[in-house]
């Protein structure tokens, strides 16, 4: 645990500096902690006025942290920047007014739309990340594809409850997400293994959901670096009132 501690210390200060020469400086103080029990690679929030980057044991054994540990101050920039895709207070009375217009009370159904808004978050940090990591050398583009490519899934799941139709949607903006960035960065599809995982994912499910994936691709690799709160605001709305429309 200690050597995991000392790892991250030299990390968050390769990280931070990797950001201070690439033109994202962090203002505001920072917090690394580890979290051995958190089932995903890591997360940023705040705390007292504190930004604070929990990390989880998965992420240490996965390669370099410093990858992470960027990803996730790119987050925090983007809210100290106050970008209408990290103010807090937009998305959640967008999310909740989607939430409440379309009647959605089950578990599943909130953490697909929290998950649909959680991916154009991501895409938005991802678009500072990549020019820290190609100034830094933290994150090679092969690395970046290899990365990716994992994330998309080509086995659908049989529908055969209104829960399964939910979780068929959360996996395709997953893959919508990740080809996506691959375009966004301009990262090389080596021998079209990302789009042939996508094509055989979307070889499994209905007709609606093949129709409008390119509607979610095409979002996800075309938003715009700055948009008013307005703009963002119609775009957001419209994304997840389509991702709900698939379900039904």
């Amino acid at each position: 645990m200690s050597s995991d501690r000392n790892t991250i210390k030299n990390a968050v200060s390769s990280a931070l500096e990797a950001m201070r020469s690439s033109g994202f400086e962090i203002s505001h103080k920072l917090e690394v902690v580890l979290d051995p029990e958190l089932p995903f690679m890591g997360y940023a929030t705040k705390k007292g006025g504190k930004n604070v980057i929990v990390v989880s044991s998965m992420a240490m054994k996965t390669g370099p942290v410093e990858g992470l540990l960027v990803h996730e101050m790119c987050h925090i920039y983007r809210t100290e920047q106050n970008h209408p895709s990290h103010n807090s207070e937009l998305l959640n009375s967008i999310g909740q007014a989607v939430i409440h217009k379309n009647h959605l009370t089950e578990d599943y159904q909130i953490k697909t739309i929290q998950q649909a808004v959680n991916h154009i978050q991501d895409l938005y940090a991802d678009d500072i990340s990549f020019k820290v990591f190609e100034k830094s050398g933290t994150f090679t583009p092969e690395q970046a594809f290899e990365f990716f490519l994992d994330w998309i899934n080509d086995v659908a799941i049989t529908p055969k409850t209104k829960k399964d139709k939910w979780l068929n949607i959360g996996i395709m903006l997953n893959n919508s997400f990740a080809i996506s960035n691959l375009t966004r960065h301009k990262i090389k599809d080596i021998n079209n293994r990302a789009d042939n995982k996508v094509q055989k994912y979307l070889s499994q499910v209905n007709a609606s959901m093949k129709n409008e994936f390119r509607y979610f691709r095409n979002l996800m690799a075309n938003l715009k670096e700055d948009p008013t709160e307005t703009q963002f605001k119609k775009d957001l709305i419209e994304y997840l009132t389509k991702t709900i429309e698939l379900a039904k």
